[in-house]
Formats: structure tokens, sequence, C-alpha cells
């Protein structure tokens, strides 16, 4: 992924550079379920880490949640130079580095798709977005490569015998 503070910070819907100690916040209450959607990116205190989490709060929690539920948590540093990378991704509590390709950028994307449901008024559907972000179908999705791993075999008389006309 590696990009610079202000490209991450855009990927997670932050129009501006935070600074030490600063934080961009996103809230939306459904009073009618009961359910309370937080969200925040919030810079350390030395300006060279970035923490983003979304949380569920519930009046009341369905059967085996925890009223505050953190379904979403992830750590951004510098990696080199002016360049930044995530370095850690907790979804449900559970650590996901790692577990799929792209995880670095489509973890942005999810927390982004969060922010722009918040920002429209509505509680997002947080698993039919790791459903949309998260696909294991994609190229390489399940870190599995194609093929047998061996080159194919051509032979260079294969190549220069046109007349036969059999080419490859």
């Amino acid at each position: 992924m590696r990009e610079t503070l202000q490209e991450l910070l855009e990927d997670l819907g932050v129009s501006y550079i935070l600074g030490p100690y600063q934080t961009q916040p996103w809230s939306h209450m459904d009073v009618d379920k009961g359910i309370t959607c937080s969200a925040e990116v919030r810079m350390n205190p030395e300006g060279n880490e970035l923490e983003a989490e979304i949380q569920m709060m519930y009046d009341t929690p369905p059967e085996g949640t925890p009223p505050v539920e953190q379904v979403m948590w992830l750590r951004a540093m510098p990696h080199k130079g002016n360049k930044w990378d995530v370095f850690n991704l907790k979804i449900y509590n559970q650590d996901k580095k790692n577990d799929i390709y792209g995880w670095e950028s489509k973890c942005c994307k999810v927390f982004h798709a969060c922010i722009n449901k918040l920002n429209s008024g509505a509680i997002p559907d947080f698993e039919e977005l790791l459903k949309e972000h998260f696909k294991e179908d994609e190229r390489f999705g399940g870190r599995k490569g194609g093929g047998s791993g061996k080159s194919p075999k051509i032979r260079p008389a294969q190549l220069l015998d046109m007349k036969k006309g059999s080419g490859f």
C-alpha cells in the first residue's frame, strides 16, 4: 500500500492531515433499533502512529454480543521516508493481518464505506461491507498462486520450424 499520510487519511475518509493528539470522529444513533455506531481516526502524541476504529454500542445487545463491540481496529505507521502503511488489523477482535491479499488497502475501503454510511445518517451493515470489499475470489484472494509452478517446455526447433505450421 505505502502512501503518503495525506493519501492514507483520504482513504480512511479524513479530508485533512491530522497532527499529534488530533482525532476525526463520526457517529450515528438509530433510536428505533437502539444501536449507535461510532468511528474515529486518531493520531498519537508524537504524530508517528495512526489508529482507526469502528465500534457498535447496543442498548439491548444481541445474544452473545457485548454492549460495546469493537468491530474494526487498524494501526498505521511510517514505513520509509514519507510513506505510511497499515501494520495491524483486527476485525471483531481477531487479528486479520495477512489473512487476505491486499488486506491493507481493503481495510481502508471498508472503513471509508462505513464512514460514508454514517455520514448519510445510517448504521453501516459491517458484515455486508466485509463481504463486498474482502473478497477471496479475486486473483490471489486466498493467497494461493495458480498453475503448476513449472515453466512450459518449448524447444527452439519448434519455434523455427514454421514450414510444418506447428508454431507453438
